[in-house]
């Protein structure tokens, strides 16, 4: 009979002993999925305030470590110890919707991956992409402002799909294909948070399947094509790219990951998007001071202000996915025992960092639950005290891949508004609104706002 240490890491079960930490479990099977679900800012300080840094709990299934605290999310996200698995983390959660993406792939197969996308967000490209999304975003708003209203998170999400078939995957037939795409991406996302996870007809996660494979599909019948083609959308990036020893990725990877970085593009940066509105309504002041730094922009932005410029466009930016963060929490599993903060920690043991609540840490920031855009000018810079005390978009080897594109779409889109209009929302007495925090941040009614054209 085989030892555990002789089973492969990604084949043995997950610890679930964690009785010698200090923490609560809550409720059988849901444990505190449903606290964190409701108000994730109050649970994480109840067992900050309650149990320190380090302590267990009980979420989404799995019994795990809690690190609360900027040294722990350093240690688990950079894994300079190659020791806390982002595949094993995200197994139970997303294995089946994100299956073959880069979040479910460790360390050399995960650098390898990597390879097929590191070309399609270099400079060269990020400058043809910029010019397509000006454009788009151009059409986008004007026609928002045409409106009485608009629910802006319903609006974005439209501008954002626009988008990806545009830049991502431009296709000849995109007016009959858009809407399919759309709703295999939705049925997607909502299978993914299916709690009766059988795929059989009748259940959320069995049209997230069929979602899946439709997506999976439609991108492996075009791979061909696109090799042979001229266009130079992020698709094509993919299907061209070649490894180091010289061959095409398989067909099959280059579909998975397509699926991946469509969904997890998408949807965080709708979020994103929609809160930095939500904020920004309420603050007409802040929106004037935009506005008028942004009027003395040329149409045509340069690399160097979309990339390298500190602005107060991207301080809200940043101050938004800092309150929200695209990706609220980041789970990982142990491959070998550890400690951490004088804790033994198993092997094959869940760690859970939640970067929503790191990124509000009363110890670090100033006002946590302020918006406040002005801590990230370069005067203030309060996110420096720490690398890891901001990390909207993770750290290490699995740092998100897109971070500048979403950087560049959101300073197009929101110049673009703010330039030209004033964001209100559409009822009195809106702000603060209820808002659903998982899997993405938005108000629970989908923002009702109105563009109203300045003098």
């Amino acid at each position: 009979m085989s030892t555990v240490s002789e089973i492969p890491y990604d084949e043995r079960p997950a610890n679930r002993d964690l009785s010698h930490m200090r923490g609560e479990y809550g409720w059988p099977f849901v444990g505190k999925t449903l606290d964190m679900l409701r108000d994730p800012m109050k649970l994480f300080s109840h067992f900050y305030e309650e149990y320190g840094p380090v302590s267990r709990i009980s979420i989404t299934g799995n019994k795990c470590v809690l690190l609360l605290h900027p040294d722990y999310a350093q240690r688990v996200l950079m894994d300079r110890e190659k020791n806390f698995s982002i595949k094993m983390g995200w197994e139970s959660v997303m294995a089946d919707f994100f299956q073959g993406g880069l979040v479910m792939r460790d360390y050399e197969e995960h650098r390898i991956h990597r390879g097929i996308m590191q070309s399609s967000f270099k400079p060269p490209a990020m400058r043809i992409y910029a010019k397509k999304i000006q454009a788009i975003a151009e059409r986008a708003v004007r026609r928002w402002a045409a409106e009485d209203s608009i629910l802006f998170y319903d609006e974005i999400k439209r501008l954002l799909l626009d988008i990806a078939f545009e830049v991502f995957c431009w296709v000849d037939d995109s007016e009959s294909t858009v809407p399919k795409i759309s709703k295999a991406f939705v049925d997607m996302m909502e299978g993914a948070l299916g709690i009766v996870r059988l795929d059989v007809p009748g259940f959320d996660y069995h049209r997230g399947m069929e979602g899946r494979r439709y997506l999976k599909q439609f991108f492996m019948d075009l791979i061909e094509k696109k090799r042979a083609s001229d266009d130079d959308d992020v698709f094509a990036h993919f299907c061209k790219e070649k490894t180091e020893h010289g061959e095409y990725y398989a067909d099959e990877d280059i579909a998975d990951h397509m699926v991946f970085l469509m969904l997890a593009a998408h949807d965080t940066t709708t979020s994103a998007s929609t809160m930095a509105a939500y904020y920004l309504a309420h603050d007409h002041g802040l929106q004037n001071q935009i506005s008028a730094e942004v009027a003395s922009w040329p149409k045509e932005l340069s690399f160097e202000t979309v990339f390298h410029q500190t602005n107060g466009l991207i301080c809200v930016f940043y101050e938004t996915i800092r309150l929200h963060p695209p990706v609220p929490i980041f789970l990982r599993r142990t491959i070998r025992e550890c400690e951490i903060g004088g804790v033994q920690v198993p092997a094959d043991t869940m760690v859970c960092v939640p970067g929503n609540y790191v990124h509000r840490l009363p110890d670090w920031w100033r006002e946590p639950d302020a918006f406040d855009p002005s801590r990230f000018s370069d005067e203030v810079a309060e996110h420096r005290k720490h690398n890891f005390m901001w990390i909207p978009f993770g750290g290490g080897a699995h740092k998100c891949i897109g971070m500048h594109f979403a950087r560049m779409l959101f300073l197009l889109t929101f110049r673009e508004i703010l330039g030209n209009y004033r964001i209100e929302y559409a009822n009195d007495d809106y702000f603060p609104a209820k808002l659903q925090h998982f899997p993405f941040t938005r108000p629970l009614d989908n923002l009702p706002v109105r563009l109203v054209a300045r003098n």
